[in-house]
C-alpha cells in the first residue's frame, strides 16, 4: 500500500467533500504541500485540516487537547522509509528520518540521480498513478531493503522503504533450524526404508548361495522374485526423493483450472471406478485462471487423489469429491472423500518426512505435495475426522492477482 493510500485512509475519518490527497508538489518550511481535487496546493497541518472542517476555533481547541502534532512528525517517526520524487523537475520532494537511516546518507545525502539509479525508477503511466507499487527486495552492500515504488502522479512516485535484514536473518536461522529437524526424520526415515530391503535382499542371497545346489528351480525363482520385489521397493525410495529434489523452481503460468481438472478427471476416473471410487468434480461457475504450475499441480492432485483412494479402501459407496470455487483473490480446491478418517495424532504427523500409516508407504507424498504448492505460492490444510473422512484444502493465486 503506498504512501499517499495511507494519507486516503486518514483523510476518510474527514467528510469525502473537504479534501482528498492526491499528490505531493513541493516542501515549504519543512512542511510537505499536497495538492487537492478541488484547490490549489495547500500546506497540510493540523491546524488547517481542521480550521477547514470546523473553524479556526475547533482548530485552537483541538491544539490544546493533543499537544501540537503535524503529518511531517509522524512521519518523521515512522520506522518506514519514505521519499517522494518529482520525475520531471528531477528533485526530490520529500524524505522522513527513516529513509535517511535506512540509506545511512544522513552525513552526505544522495541526491536525485543517485536515488533513481539505486532502484530503477522509470516515470509512471497516467493510467497507473495512485496505484500502490508491488513490493520487491533489493540487496544494499550488505544489507537487504524491501522496497514499493508507486506512482502518486504522472510526474511523481513514492517510495516505501524497510530494512529486512534482521528479519532475513531470523527467518534464516528459523529455516535452518526446521531443516535439521527435517533431516533428523529424513535420515532416519532412509536408514529404514533402505535398511529394511537390504537386509531383506542379504537374506535371501545367502539362502540362495547355501542352497544353490540343492533348491529345486521353483525355489530358486521365488528368491530371486523376493529379491527383485525388494530392489523395487529401493528404486520406489529413490524416485520419490527424486521427485522431492526435482521442483526446486515452479514454472508458474496461467492455468485454466476447469479445463486441467476435467483432463485429470479423465485421466483417473477410469482407474478409481476399478474399485468402484466415483470421482466427482463440482467448479463453480466462471472460475477465474490460476497461476501454476501444470506439472506442479498434476503431481500433486495425484498424491492426494491417491491418499483418498487408499483411505477408501473397504467403505461402502466410496466418493471423491473436487470442488473449485473462488474466495478473494485465491482459487480454493476442496477435495474430500469419505474414507477412514484420521484421530489428531496422525494429523500431527502429516507433513513429517517417512511418517506413515501405510503398510507400502513412505512418507513422502504430502512433504512433496506442500512443497509444490509453497512453489506456486499455493497453500494446503488438510482436516479429518476418523470414521467420517477427509477434506483437503488447497489455495492457488488468481491469474495475475497482487497474491
Amino acid at each position: 500500500m503506498n504512501f499517499l493510500h495511507h494519507l486516503n485512509r486518514a483523510s476518510a475519518l474527514f467528510p469525502q467533500s473537504y479534501m482528498s490527497f492526491t499528490s505531493i508538489d513541493h516542501v515549504s518550511n519543512n512542511e510537505p504541500m499536497f495538492y487537492e481535487t478541488t484547490s490549489n496546493p495547500m500546506k497540510l497541518s493540523k491546524t488547517s485540516l481542521l480550521s477547514r472542517r470546523h473553524g479556526p476555533h475547533c482548530a485552537k481547541g483541538f491544539e490544546g487537547e493533543h499537544g501540537g502534532w503535524s503529518y511531517e512528525g509522524i512521519l518523521n517517526n515512522i520506522d518506514i522509509g519514505i521519499l517522494i520524487l518529482d520525475l520531471e523537475g528531477n528533485k526530490v520532494v520529500f524524505r522522513n528520518q527513516a529513509s535517511h537511516d535506512i540509506l545511512r546518507d544522513g552525513d552526505i545525502p544522495l541526491n536525485f540521480d543517485e536515488i533513481v539509479d539505486m532502484f530503477g525508477i522509470q516515470k509512471p503511466q497516467a493510467e497507473n498513478s495512485g496505484q500502490p507499487g508491488e513490493p520487491h527486495t533489493i540487496q544494499l552492500k550488505q544489507r537487504l531493503l524491501d522496497v514499493s515504488i508507486s506512482p502518486a502522479t504522472e510526474r511523481h512516485v513514492s517510495l516505501l522503504i524497510r530494512d529486512i535484514t534482521e528479519q532475513a536473518r531470523l527467518e534464516s536461522i528459523a529455516q535452518a533450524i526446521n531443516s535439521m529437524d527435517n533431516l533428523g526424520f529424513i535420515f532416519s526415515g532412509i536408514r529404514h526404508e533402505i535398511g529394511n530391503p537390504l537386509n531383506s535382499l542379504k537374506m535371501t542371497i545367502t539362502v540362495l548361495k547355501n542352497n544353490l545346489g540343492r533348491f529345486p528351480k521353483a525355489n530358486i525363482e521365488a528368491y530371486i522374485n523376493r529379491t527383485l520385489a525388494e530392489v523395487s521397493r529401493m528404486e520406489y525410495l529413490l524416485r520419490s526423493l527424486k521427485s522431492f529434489s526435482m521442483f526446486e523452481k515452479a514454472d508458474c503460468q496461467r492455468l485454466d483450472i476447469t479445463n486441467f481438472l476435467e483432463k485429470f478427471e479423465s485421466l483417473v476416473s477410469r482407474d478409481l471406478l476399478r474399485n468402484d471410487i466415483v470421482l466427482t468434480l463440482r467448479i463453480d461457475h466462471q472460475t477465474p485462471p490460476v497461476q501454476a504450475d501444470p506439472r506442479g499441480l498434476h503431481q500433486v492432485l495425484l498424491n492426494l487423489v491417491a491418499n483418498a483412494a487408499d483411505a477408501l479402501t473397504g467403505c461402502p459407496e466410496p466418493y471423491i469429491l473436487i470442488h473449485v470455487r473462488q474466495r478473494d483473490n485465491l482459487v480454493w480446491l476442496y477435495i474430500e472423500d469419505n474414507g477412514c478418517g484420521m484421530d489428531q495424532e496422525q494429523q500431527k504427523l502429516l507433513f513429517q518426512p517417512f511418517c506413515t500409516s501405510k503398510p507400502d508407504g513412505n512418507g513422502l507424498g504430502l512433504v512433496i505435495t506442500r512443497k509444490l504448492l509453497a512453489l506456486m505460492n499455493g497453500s494446503i490444510d488438510i482436516t479429518s475426522v476418523q470414521g467420517r473422512g477427509t477434506c483437503v484444502a488447497i489455495s492457488l493465486p488468481i491469474f495475475g492477482s497482487e497474491s
